[in-house]
């Protein structure tokens, strides 16, 4: 039984559990994502404390998914990995651009939304097709300070002085669609403010980037390239975004349907809990998807 599904189980968000339990709602989802510090051990202190205050339904009676779970895979460790090496204090400014790469659709957006979430220090930026770079630096500047500064210099300054005071990271997704001298502003305000920067984006991110040798020296190695998610990981999104154990067949069944993608696996999971909840069936069955075959055609 895992604090997931505790807290599925009775109908709990990640907040409401953290606020039950005293702890920092990015401490319980590190937990729940099983990337906290000795995490089994604290899980099974979060169970014991939830059942003293009187949360010990351990069955859910209803089918619901929790689209905020994080499924450790390998991708997403390897995401973690070179994140907290970028956001480390006491690490290497030297090639501290990242670079997270992989087709559209494996969960990189996911993570990054989620990491931000968890870690205090980072911050996160959709870079839009179309905007002009003082646009982008508005962004950084918003997401690091809560501010918009209307010209280049000030935006500069603001983001130099939110980066002297403590390491922050800055995540610009969708960094595929940047123009080479977007990239090059980039590095620039790495070197002038001494901040890392990781970029996600679709593969065509890592060619643009290797043709510019000024980029491609600065990136920290390793590169993190999503993999296709797989019924292991089926499985474990299950058990711990809808508190449910499914068998092999079952996982291997929904990992073959979404072709890998994670954006695809989690409108399965809400397409099946919409079936369950209509006939009262509180875990996934091979008729239910089957159904749903039937409902995409």
């Amino acid at each position: 039984m895992s604090l997931r599904t505790v807290i599925t189980a009775n109908k709990l968000t990640l907040g409401s559990a953290a606020r039950i339990l005293e702890l920092d709602k990015s401490t319980i989802s590190k937990i729940c994502s099983q990337t906290y510090p000795n995490w089994e051990q604290k899980e099974e202190q979060c169970i014991q404390d939830l059942a003293k205050k009187g949360y010990t339904k351990i069955v859910p009676d209803q089918f619901n998914v929790d689209t905020d779970v994080v499924v450790p895979t390998r991708s997403v460790d390897a995401f973690v990995s070179l994140a907290d090496d970028l956001s480390d204090p006491e690490g290497s400014a030297c090639s501290s651009l990242g670079m997270v790469i992989g087709v559209a659709e494996r969960g990189k957006t996911h993570s990054a939304r989620w990491y931000v979430e968890t870690h205090p220090d980072a911050c996160y930026v959709l870079f839009i097709e179309g905007s002009t770079r003082v646009s982008l630096l508005r962004d950084i500047c918003e997401a690091l300070s809560g501010i918009r500064p209307i010209t280049f210099g000030a935006c500069l300054s603001s983001i130099h002085e939110a980066c002297s005071r403590r390491r922050r990271l800055i995540i610009i997704d969708e960094a595929d669609k940047l123009p080479v001298s977007f990239l090059e502003l980039i590095r620039g305000i790495n070197e002038r403010c001494a901040v890392p920067i990781l970029l996600t984006g679709e593969e065509g991110l890592k060619a643009k980037v290797d043709k510019v040798p000024r980029l491609r020296s600065r990136i920290r190695k390793p590169v993190v390239l999503y993999e296709q998610i797989n019924f292991v990981d089926v499985a474990a999104f299950y058990a711990n975004a809808c508190g449910i154990d499914i068998d092999r067949h079952i996982a291997e069944t929904l990992a073959k349907r979404c072709r890998g993608a994670w954006r695809s696996l989690v409108n399965d999971a809400l397409a099946l809990a919409r079936i369950g909840r209509a006939s009262g069936i509180a875990t996934v069955t091979p008729e239910m998807i089957e159904k749903l075959g039937e409902v995409g055609k």
